[in-house]
């Protein structure tokens, strides 16, 4: 069946080896693409879909409001729908994918008839503090929003966009969301090596961050190699060093058993899903997640702090400045030495007044306890 598509036009690339395909209309012309941004023929899956969409987005009045779902080419709802349905998207693990998906679809119910192109950064800040309430969703959407629209600057031909233009999103100032991880208390460690047993995979995770300190990038993708002679090297993800870590007694008798039961490959991943995949960094997070409500831990105990606890240990047991930065780095080592310093004078302001007390209390004669036992102590 012959389809009138009177809109269309094709010319030659530079190399006159292939045909490309545009809709064309008052002057203007855009590539006809698919939603994730690979060029369409005639005959193509989505061709014609493709075509519609940009006929519609003509044909609609100048004056109409905007829906605030339109896909209309350049906008963020039609950024958004490209994005979903490209790879960017769906090789993150299924949890991410369910995240960002909550706040994709957010942006799209409110802004999504926004025009790419004529978003201001004045405007990603205006979005942020519509959650001001809730500082972590307000700084959670707008990382989103600057993923999509990285994506965007990535594909400008795409989303009719001009060469200059630049991802309004970048390096947002974020709010502030209290006093973030912590390290744990020696109770919670407790609780949770109660609840999960050595050969589980809760507790080989839990273990390999409290005894190494390092973050989760870094011990996702560890594998068998990496733990050679009682040492665990870790290639650090953020600082793009290598630390040699001596595996502590604790973890040597989890993570050795784990690993003789296992049989991997030197270049097998140290963590897996129970069918054997890779167990990637948000997945583990999720997984440690549900691992510490298990075990009825207060939501502040969090996979990041047993970085923190491990800094704190290693400055309670007096180990040097440079020792502690060389395994954690300048920031989590600095955050440390401050929550232990505050312990630290905590604990002395305590033991300054029972000493006081104590001194008072011995300098007291018989006769004061008979004129004034307010202290509890049995009258002379």
């Amino acid at each position: 069946m012959e389809v009138d598509l009177p809109y269309l036009w094709s010319n030659f690339g530079r190399h006159r080896q292939r045909r490309y395909y545009f809709y064309r209309r008052d002057g203007k012309f855009a590539a006809i693409k698919s939603p994730d941004g690979r060029r369409l023929q005639p005959g193509d899956a989505g061709f014609l879909e493709a075509y519609q969409r940009m006929h519609e987005s003509f044909e609609q009045s100048p004056t109409a409001a905007p829906a605030r779902t339109s896909t209309k080419t350049g906008t963020i709802a039609h950024l958004i729908e490209a994005y979903r349905a490209s790879p960017n998207f769906k090789q993150r693990a299924p949890k991410t994918q369910k995240d960002y998906g909550r706040y994709l679809d957010m942006l799209k119910e409110k802004h999504g008839h926004r025009s790419i192109v004529k978003l201001p950064r004045d405007a990603v800040f205006a979005i942020r503090d519509a959650y001001q309430s809730t500082p972590r969703t307000a700084n959670y959407i707008v990382a989103v929003l600057r993923r999509i629209l990285s994506f965007a600057e990535n594909r400008k031909q795409t989303f009719g966009l001009p060469q200059h233009w630049v991802n309004p999103a970048r390096r947002p100032e974020e709010l502030e969301t209290g006093e973030g991880h912590r390290p744990w208390e020696e109770i919670e460690i407790a609780a949770f090596r109660k609840h999960w047993q050595d050969a589980t995979l809760e507790r080989v995770v839990f273990e390999t961050f409290l005894n190494t300190g390092q973050r989760g990038e870094d011990v996702a993708p560890m594998t068998r190699q990496q733990y050679f002679r009682g040492e665990i090297a870790v290639a650090q993800e953020k600082t793009k060093k290598r630390v040699r870590i001596p595996a502590s007694d604790d973890l040597r008798q989890v993570l050795d058993p784990w690993l003789k039961s296992k049989a991997l490959l030197p270049s097998a991943p140290i963590f897996r899903t129970e069918k054997g995949h890779p167990l990637l960094v948000d997945h583990m997070r999720h997984l440690m997640r549900e691992a510490m409500r298990a075990a009825d831990l207060p939501d502040d105990c969090t996979l990041h702090g047993l970085r923190y606890t491990f800094a704190t240990r290693a400055i309670e047991l007096g180990l040097d400045w440079q020792t502690i930065e060389s395994i954690v780095g300048h920031k989590t080592a600095e955050m440390a030495f401050k929550y232990t310093q505050q312990r630290r004078q905590a604990r002395l302001a305590i033991a300054t007044l029972n000493q006081v007390r104590n001194a008072n209390t011995a300098a007291r004669t018989p006769a004061d306890w008979s004129e004034n036992p307010s202290d509890g102590e049995p009258t002379k």
